[in-house]
């Protein structure tokens, strides 16, 4: 069993608890306007739209911070990515993993989390590659223009105090959630040209 700290848990069960009084409404009103006539018309497609878009959303969270997992596949990950890309100009590419791939539970929330910082490191829209295997890590890359890491991440890594805002809150999840879970986050300088890959290793017995 992977113990939590208690302040990332109870993070957790905030997230879980916000997904679940939100995921009701966000269900009925997805259900609701699929139900209404008028399929032409702009305004109701739109909002057909937002409603999707905030049903995957909702799913995609209470996965990834909520911790709501379980063993993965990639067809599974992908599901649960479209909570990031809906209404975005970004990817997220899954090709270079081996079909069969099945990942055990604390390492797809942190490759959730990762996916999460990925698609920020996208300023302009792109893809966020993932590759490798389970067993001797999975590495994910933002790749588009101008695509980076943010700068924190770095320093994360090394273990320094990273500054918690709205928007950059998903490097310091990630790392907390990486530790807790026994997954070692290292960022690849230098093997390839634009962004490095980030690789994501779970420990031997974890």
């Amino acid at each position: 069993m992977v113990m939590v700290p208690v302040k990332l848990a109870l993070a957790q069960m905030v997230c879980t608890r916000l997904c679940h009084d939100l995921g009701g409404p966000a269900g009925a009103l997805s259900g609701a306007l699929d139900l209404l006539e008028g399929e032409g018309d702009d305004a109701l497609e739109v909002a057909r739209d937002a409603a999707r878009i905030m049903d995957r959303r909702i799913r995609f969270f209470r996965a990834a911070v909520g911790g709501a997992t379980g063993e993965s596949r990639i067809e599974e990950i992908a599901q649960a990515g479209e909570g990031l890309t809906l209404g975005r100009r970004a990817t997220i590419d899954l090709a270079n993993l081996p079909a069969d791939t099945l990942l055990a539970a604390p390492l797809t929330q942190v490759l959730l989390l990762a996916l999460w910082a990925a698609i920020d490191a996208l300023p302009r829209g792109g893809a966020v590659r993932v590759g490798g295997n389970p067993g001797d890590g999975v590495s994910v890359w933002p790749d588009g223009p101008g695509a980076a890491w943010p700068v924190s991440l770095a320093g994360a890594l090394i273990g320094e105090e990273v500054a918690l805002t709205p928007r950059g809150v998903a490097v310091p999840l990630l790392v907390a959630v990486a530790g807790g879970a026994g997954v070692r986050l290292d960022l690849l300088l230098g093997t390839r040209p634009g962004a490095a890959p980030l690789l994501l290793t779970p420990e031997p017995g974890r």
